[in-house]
């Protein structure tokens, strides 16, 4: 697109050319009817094609040494020099008697590293069809922002703002603020904000002096450096002193603040950018006028209501919840995990109790070859659901401490992401009972440590009654 290839569409006589329209995870293409345009949109969908996978289901329609299928692969495709390939199918590789990989075959086949890689893939116990996912995307799923990042990988010079400002942008959507100011920081960042500058050069408005002050044309650098507006509030936050960069030009003012100043300070400063902002809205379409000093007072009211509100959430959240008896005659499984990263294996750890609290079974086991935390939470997952259907008819409820995992057992069809063959096994043993219910105790996410097995299992094991000697 940006080489002009893709010729776009018009709504009008004098409109703009649409080439694309980009949304959340699909995208609109536009171009001529030609050989040439049939052309240009079959080079494109050859990219895509390149930075999609196969995920392994029977593996009968996946290409060995022609389709994308190892995950973490540095070569898309395997390469098949010196092997008697022909049409050799994914399906070939596994052992449908126990639904592993068929090992003597891949160590005899491929080099050590691919095999390695190829082990780790997990296979689903109940086989489904090969279907098509995207590397880009931890899900699987397509997304404009995963292909962005592709594009950066393919030529990092054509996207050298992003990367330049890459932990800046990190920063930014980590700091402690509502998301409507973080937005309009961002906003800010690109120079997506409707100025008058902006809206004049889109032939929107005629007129791009400032509507506050009426002394110059309101571009990004005058809206929150140069106009006397502006002055007066940073002078009143006259912690900051941010107008003493005045050497540097509007983007790395904009984003030294994080390497010049602590958090509580970078807090100030963007807040105050946002109520700017919303002070020159406020000012065109409500006809108010507020003071420099009286921007600054509403950031730090603003600020101390933010604190308070977490300070009221922090000792909510400080309560201790004790165990309560479960309904009627309902079973209760508690499943853990603990994932060393280093030696890629994780623990499993599952306790069953009965509505009075009583442990009724306990159980632990290690796992080799396993990708990621998230991985290790899918496993310890899928045991726990098959030791519920075990117990034959009892109403069940898992509680697992990943919000991300519980999510996918509740969710019917396909997962994507690398977890799936775990969750597709977990959904066709929850399909054989209509006693099972998931639920996720602590809204955190898995934690990859080295030292996570020998601590956090013996931890979970006591619990349950396990004594160590």
């Amino acid at each position: 697109m940006g080489e002009g290839l893709l010729q776009g569409a018009k709504a009008s006589r004098r409109g703009p050319e649409i080439s694309h329209l980009l949304f959340a995870d699909d995208c609109i293409l536009f171009g001529e009817a030609t050989n040439r345009g049939a052309w240009v949109l079959k080079e494109i969908l050859k990219e895509y094609e390149s930075c999609s996978g196969q995920s392994v289901g029977t593996g009968k329609s996946i290409s060995v040494f022609n389709d994308v299928w190892i995950p973490d692969s540095s070569n898309f495709r395997l390469s098949s020099v010196g092997i008697n390939s022909g049409d050799y199918k994914v399906a070939e590789l596994i052992n449908n008697y126990n639904r592993k990989w068929n090992r003597e075959r891949i160590v005899n086949t491929f080099p050590k590293e691919v095999a390695e890689k190829i082990f780790g893939i997990p296979l689903v116990r109940e086989p489904h069809d090969d279907f098509q996912v995207w590397s880009g995307e931890p899900s699987g799923e397509y997304s404009v922002r995963s292909a962005y990042k592709l594009l950066q990988l393919f030529d990092p010079r054509a996207y050298a703002l992003h990367t330049d400002y890459r932990n800046f942008y990190k920063k930014l959507w980590l700091l402690d603020l509502p998301t409507k100011i973080k937005i309009t920081t961002w906003k800010t960042s690109w120079n997506y904000l409707p100025i008058r500058v902006n809206m004049l050069a889109r032939k929107l408005t005629n007129n791009s002096t400032c509507p506050r002050c009426g002394g110059g044309a309101e571009s990004m650098d005058h809206l929150f450096r140069e106009c006397p507006v502006s002055i007066a509030v940073w002078s009143a936050l006259s912690t900051l002193n941010v107008l003493q960069e005045s050497n540097l030009d509007f983007v790395q003012w904009l984003t030294t603040v994080f390497a010049l100043h602590p958090p509580s300070h970078c807090r100030l400063f963007y807040c105050a950018l946002w109520a700017i902002w919303g002070d020159r809205n406020a000012r065109i379409h409500n006809k108010t006028n507020r003071s420099g000093q009286e921007i600054a007072s509403f950031v730090h009211s603003y600020l101390k209501e933010l604190n308070d509100g977490e300070k009221s959430i922090s000792r909510t959240s400080k309560e201790v919840k004790k165990w309560t008896h479960l309904p009627g005659q309902a079973v209760k499984i508690n499943f853990y995990r603990a994932f060393d990263e280093h030696n890629q294996q994780s623990a499993s750890g599952i306790v069953v109790r009965n509505s009075e609290g009583l442990v009724l079974l306990s159980y632990t086991k290690i796992h080799h070859r396993v990708s990621s935390a998230f991985s290790a939470e899918a496993l310890a997952s899928r045991k726990a659901t098959m030791i519920v259907i075990n117990m034959q008819g009892k109403k069940t409820i898992i509680e697992g401490d990943s919000l991300s995992i519980t999510k996918k057992c509740k969710a019917k069809g396909y997962d994507k992401s690398h977890v799936g063959a775990y969750i597709h096994d977990i959904q066709q043993l929850k399909s054989r009972s209509n006693n099972l219910r998931f639920t996720a105790s602590v809204v955190k996410e898995p934690i990859e440590s080295d030292n996570a097995i020998s601590e956090e299992m013996k931890d979970l094991m006591e619990m349950a009654g396990v004594i160590f000697i």
